[in-house]
């Protein structure tokens, strides 16, 4: 059901509608009727989205759309909520897949879900793009103020500490809604999934390993600008080891989680551990 919330907001935003992501799936699976389709139409009329669910012949296939929402078979025999484009005589699915028509006819189920954007009130994404470039200002800012504060040692630290903050962030990105094409691009296929969103075994694992980084490494930036301006150096050293002793642990855990238990590798995860690996090696230098 993750991936097919993920499918139903991206057809959202090429309709130019944005919903927060953690109210949308609450939504979805506090309803009587979850995990069925009459579910997520009431989520979907509950934000004031105008849409039709509709069954059609495969003789009627040509007169849909350019891009709708259906149930197609993917993987392991079972059918998957997804955002079909389409693509001359083809069909793109999820902007990743492309199916010609036979193979797509032979894998949907005929259920279609449109939207009407022209009657649908919930916000427009634009009112929000100038939030990134804001961020990134205070963290060129942060960084321009602390080349000039504190020593290259330090700087570099700084810069791993922020980097590692930055996909923690992202590694948790469900729970703080952020939806980012890009990183959905990284994180999806039938070999990675940051979030391991369909394995319950690891679910709470994996949000705590987001969790110890994101608080790792924002205890990092903290300490290190204050503790810097101080001039404690020492103290500063002796509190980063007495906190890679104990995430290292962790990292292992994840490691051996990700490649033996489940057999999926999370990029951003592997990009936070070559981030810890760094700074330790900085530390023993």
């Amino acid at each position: 059901m993750a991936e097919s919330i993920d499918n139903i907001l991206k057809y959202l935003k090429k309709k130019d509608i944005l919903l927060e992501r953690k109210t949308f799936t609450s939504q979805i699976q506090s309803h009587p009727a979850f995990p069925s389709l009459m579910s997520i139409i009431s989520a979907l009329n509950v934000n004031f989205i105008y849409n039709y669910a509709i069954e059609i012949e495969n003789s009627e296939v040509h007169e849909l759309p350019n891009d709708f929402l259906t149930y197609v078979e993917l993987k392991d025999n079972q059918s998957e909520l997804v955002f079909v484009e389409k693509a001359n005589t083809d069909y793109l699915i999820n902007g990743k897949h492309t199916l010609d028509e036979n193979d797509f006819l032979k894998k949907w189920n005929n259920i279609v879900i449109l939207i009407d954007e022209t009657h649908s009130i919930p916000q427009k994404t634009s009112n929000n793009r100038h939030i990134p470039w804001v961020i990134v200002g205070l963290v060129l800012i942060l960084l321009i103020f602390a080349a000039y504060q504190i020593n290259r040692f330090s700087f570099i630290y700084l810069l791993l500490s922020l980097c590692g903050f930055f996909m923690s962030v992202l590694s948790l990105r469900k729970i703080f809604g952020i939806e980012n094409h890009i990183v959905n691009r990284v994180c999806s296929g039938n070999y990675t999934d940051c979030s391991f969103s369909n394995d319950t075994k690891s679910k709470n694992f994996v949000s705590n390993f987001g969790d110890f980084s994101l608080v790792y490494f924002f205890s990092n930036i903290v300490s290190l600008l204050l503790l810097q301006a101080s001039h404690n150096d020492g103290v500063f050293l002796m509190i980063q080891k007495i906190l890679l002793i104990v995430i290292f642990p962790v990292i292992g855990y994840s490691l051996f989680y990700q490649i033996f238990r489940i057999k999926k590798i999370c990029p951003l995860c592997i990009g936070i551990i070559l981030v810890l690996l760094l700074q330790t090696y900085i530390l023993l230098m």
